[in-house]
């Protein structure tokens, strides 16, 4: 079912946002934490969301997503997100997209993420704690980091921009504790949150042969993350 919502009278007046087959997306429209009264004009009704979109805000906090009991696909990329979240327990949420956040306690961070037991689809990638190409890192410490998320969050079938492989979820069960990533110095990772708008490149979130060969419902496909120009294409 489709539906629009305004701002209510004691929130700031918000541009008109519209539920799309199940997605919501608030994109870039300055936000420091998530409206409730947003949320709460969506829950009180018949309109159920399933995916939200809520990249390029600055946010800090998830909090006010109790009341999405339907939710499955959620993305925040490029908010200001840090290590210390506290996720509610949204039973059916699949895939979460934290994409160019501030996260550099990844310990931290994914004792936030237990809740959500149906996890199953996470992106972690420019942030601090992901140490890949993106953050100077070398692949080493990026399968270090690997096997420790997959430890912590053992359900997983793709983290980042790869499927999870049947030997990493042996040696995630194996050594996956030993691990753990050291907590980056946070200076070497400055955010230009001026050229934000000027990002251009939006690809998708998972590459396109998994959604494809996949059992995923059609609205992963809807889930999306915005990088800057330079950055390559996750793709097959």
């Amino acid at each position: 079912m489709n539906g629009e919502v305004r701002g209510s009278p004691d929130e700031e007046q918000h541009e008109e946002l519209q539920v799309v087959d199940g997605h919501l997306s608030a994109v870039g429209r300055g936000w420091t934490s998530i409206p409730t009264a947003i949320i709460n004009t969506f829950t009180d009704s018949s309109i159920s969301i399933t995916s939200l979109d809520l990249s390029y805000n600055s946010i800090s906090k998830v909090d006010s997503l109790d009341k999405l009991l339907n939710l499955k696909n959620l993305v925040l990329d490029s908010n200001s997100l840090d290590s210390e979240q506290s996720f509610p327990p949204l039973a059916k949420l699949e895939t979460l997209c934290v994409n160019n956040n501030q996260i550099s306690d990844l310990d931290l961070f994914l004792k936030g993420v237990k809740p959500l037991a149906s996890l199953s689809y996470l992106s972690m990638l420019k942030n601090p704690a992901c140490p890949n190409y993106f953050t100077g890192k070398d692949q080493e410490d990026y399968k270090r980091y690997r096997l420790f998320v997959l430890h912590r969050v053992p359900n997983l079938k793709f983290l980042d921009s790869s499927p999870v492989s049947a030997q990493e979820k042996k040696d995630a069960e194996r050594i996956g504790h030993l691990m753990a990533v050291a907590r980056p110095d946070p200076a070497q990772y400055t955010r230009d949150t001026q050229n934000q708008q000027s990002m251009k490149l939006r690809i998708l979130c998972l590459p396109r042969w998994l959604l494809k060969e996949s059992r995923l419902p059609l609205s992963v496909s809807r889930v999306m993350f915005i990088m800057e120009d330079n950055l390559k294409a996750i793709d097959s």
